[in-house]
């Protein structure tokens, strides 16, 4: 049991410093592409924000399905078992991000941000959006099989907007501000801020940023508590 429970802590960490070390491996000539960093110090940085709603909503998915045997306890409420999920995902992929980050610093890859607060703050928004997403895909996937089927889809397309791969300003006028509407590239590009400074270009809109996400964890509880409310009287 104890050797099972370590090997999960350890592919934790394992996974993305696999993905990581892979694409400095195949995409080395894309190093001189971005400004003030290589691509093993960007991707160490940005990476570990995926995960938030990545696994976050992989973890959620149908959890109130899976678990419906713990219904039976009354202490314990549908919403205690998404909020567990969701909390125990955003814990372990910022302990992720903290000792691969410690790592990348002592091996070279990377350096101490440039304004410690202003990257914590950054992390914090793309925790919130994390948030507020996964709360969406939760419910609606307890609302709807189709959902729950193509969640995995959702996921992939996201991937090229997520601020991860591809840094804001290299993406050309007029797309740029296109792809900032979608405020998990402001977020990202914030938590850059923070870890770049000047070094490289950010672009993002805070007050934008916030009122979506603020209106996405509204629709994430709203929809959670008719998905919760439907499995009560089902």
């Amino acid at each position: 049991r104890y050797g099972r429970e370590g090997l999960g802590i350890l592919w934790i960490i394992a996974e993305p410093a696999m993905f990581i070390l892979g694409v400095m491996v195949i995409f080395p000539f894309i190093d001189t592409a971005f400004r003030g960093s290589t691509v093993a110090e960007y991707l160490a940085v940005s990476y570990p924000t995926l995960l938030l709603w990545r696994n976050g909503t992989n973890r959620v998915t149908k959890a109130i399905e899976v678990n419906r045997a713990l219904l039976h306890h009354r202490p314990i409420r549908p919403i205690d078992i998404i909020l567990s999920r969701v909390c125990l995902e955003f814990t372990s992929a910022t302990a992720t991000f903290l000792i691969l980050y410690l790592i990348f610093i002592v091996v070279g890859i990377c350096h101490w941000p440039n304004n410690v607060l202003t990257m914590t703050l950054g992390y914090l928004l793309v925790v919130w959006f994390s948030f507020g997403f996964v709360m969406i895909m939760a419910a609606l996937a307890e609302l709807s099989e189709s959902i729950e089927k193509v969640s995995h889809i959702i996921l992939y397309l996201m991937l090229p907007f997520s601020g991860v791969f591809i840094p804001a300003y290299l993406i050309p006028e007029p797309y740029r501000n296109y792809v900032l509407l979608f405020p998990l590239v402001d977020c990202v590009e914030y938590f850059h801020h923070g870890y770049f400074g000047s070094a490289m270009p950010t672009y993002y809109y805070l007050n934008y940023t916030m009122a979506v996400n603020l209106a996405l964890t509204f629709v994430g509880l709203s929809l959670t508590a008719v998905a919760i409310n439907r499995v009560q009287t089902s």
